[in-house]
């Protein structure tokens, strides 16, 4: 089975949740000194919202009728006339990145002075809707073979799901919604008095494919 993913486009999400007019606003003289206050301003952004991504995938699948058994203890399997069944499937798939911050406490932040080191939770990545284009949907099948089933749709859209996912490390959907979602919190920072060469933003490590478990979610609704 032969698959094709290509991205079709990436958008920055604004987290405009996250702030205020005052952040706008040139960085105040004092700096606020509380981290039970940085703490606070950073949960404000709830479940912030990083990076989308739309994806176009041709699900492929390629099947023949085919006659197997044994010749004078000879294995042989052979194809049988007039007996193939193609089909392409067109699917389009969302996914968005996003960082949850209803569990970021004091824990996340170390202040040596007048420098910051904040790590934040790890990002998550939602497969938020697949959806079949039937109307572009091509198939041949052999007057000896029936036609494809709803059933055999719906696996196909499965598996198709399952190769998106797959995928998400070689995308770079991860670091750009880190990269995303430290740009989007540095304004607030500034805003309560620290200098942005002062501010350091991470995450607690690199992911890879084994980790995929931990950071994709699917949307139980779609």
């Amino acid at each position: 089975m032969k698959q094709i993913i290509v991205v079709l486009s990436l958008l920055s999400l604004l987290a405009t949740a996250c702030t205020d007019k005052k952040s706008t606003e040139e960085p105040s003289s004092e700096v606020i000194d509380t981290i039970p206050t940085l703490v606070t301003q950073v949960q404000l952004c709830s479940r912030l919202y990083t990076t989308e991504y739309q994806i176009h995938k041709i699900i492929t699948h390629d099947d023949k009728m085919k006659v197997s058994g044994s010749f004078m203890k000879h294995e042989f399997s052979v194809n049988l006339p007039l007996g193939d069944r193609r089909i392409a499937i067109p699917m389009n798939a969302t996914l968005k990145a996003y960082i949850d911050m209803s569990d970021f406490s004091e824990k996340n932040i170390q202040k040596q002075g007048k420098r910051l080191a904040v790590t934040l939770p790890d990002p998550k990545i939602i497969l938020t809707s697949t959806k079949i284009d039937h109307k572009e949907v091509k198939q041949y099948v052999a007057l000896t073979r029936h036609n494809f089933t709803d059933a055999e749709l719906t696996s196909y859209e499965a598996q198709g799901r399952k190769q998106i996912i797959a995928s998400i490390p070689q995308m770079g959907i991860i670091e750009r919604a880190q990269e995303s979602a430290a740009r989007q919190l540095v304004p607030i920072f500034t805003a309560m008095g620290y200098n942005e060469a002062d501010i350091t933003i991470s995450f607690r490590k690199k992911f890879t494919i084994k980790d995929l478990g931990q950071v994709v979610e699917v949307n139980k609704k779609d």
